[in-house]
């Protein structure tokens, strides 16, 4: 699929624009902490971000308990973690080298640009704030205002639909195999960058258009 005809371009937060994973490690181990657990390593929580609020909370739990987690132990979890995270939303998260070049060099093209993540509005927004990115984008899609989350392809298509694009029109940049699935079951094409999240797997066996180093990668690739 040809990237030459890209009229917009959809962009994961977590592992793509921003490097959040101490602020969620650390948002996670305060609540196993509190729970009794022992800490989690950063290299292991790693590979449980990439679903979305619950799913990652409720693989933490999960491996310390070596054990389904009960609903009562999942809610009080969940609720910790709410108020954990968005307290330390910002201590540690970074912005990744190259972003802002590369997002200046999308709109110099007249692009049209939104967020696409399973992360909750709440924290969306509030990191882009953080870090001065939200006048970058026209609209956001976050993981609790749809039915669905990546990989269902449901944001994509809801996002071209802001766009006022066709989906194949439209290109998701990310670093998992729930961006690379998404947009491949909505028909888009996808640029996976090789230094976030993979929830452990390997980049090469997602069938992305393309797979780069640094944002600034990206913008010639469409031509």
């Amino acid at each position: 699929m040809s990237l030459h005809h890209i009229k917009a371009i959809a962009i994961d937060l977590d592992g793509t624009l921003l490097d959040t994973i101490p602020d969620l490690c650390a948002s996670v181990n305060l609540v196993l902490d509190e729970m009794g657990h022992e800490p989690l390593p950063i290299d292991l929580v790693k590979t449980f971000v990439g679903k979305g609020l619950m799913a990652h909370v409720g693989k933490s739990l999960r491996h310390v308990l070596r054990r389904e987690p009960s609903d009562a132990e999942l809610e009080h979890a969940l609720m910790l973690y709410r108020q954990f995270y968005f307290e330390h939303i910002a201590d540690n998260t970074s912005i990744y080298p190259g972003v802002i070049a590369g997002l200046d060099a999308f709109r110099e093209r007249g692009l049209s640009l939104s967020v696409v993540t399973n992360k909750w509005t709440t924290y969306s927004e509030a990191l882009l704030k953080h870090f001065n990115l939200t006048q970058y984008f026209d609209h956001i899609v976050c993981g609790d205002m749809l039915a669905t989350n990546k990989p269902d392809p449901g944001m994509i298509f809801w996002s071209a639909g802001q766009h006022r694009v066709h989906p194949a029109q439209m290109l998701m940049v990310g670093d998992s195999g729930n961006d690379s699935r998404a947009a491949q079951a909505a028909g888009s094409p996808v640029v996976l960058l090789t230094y976030g999240y993979s929830e452990g797997e390997n980049l090469a066996d997602l069938r992305a258009n393309a797979i780069v180093d640094t944002f600034t990668d990206i913008a010639a690739l469409l031509g």
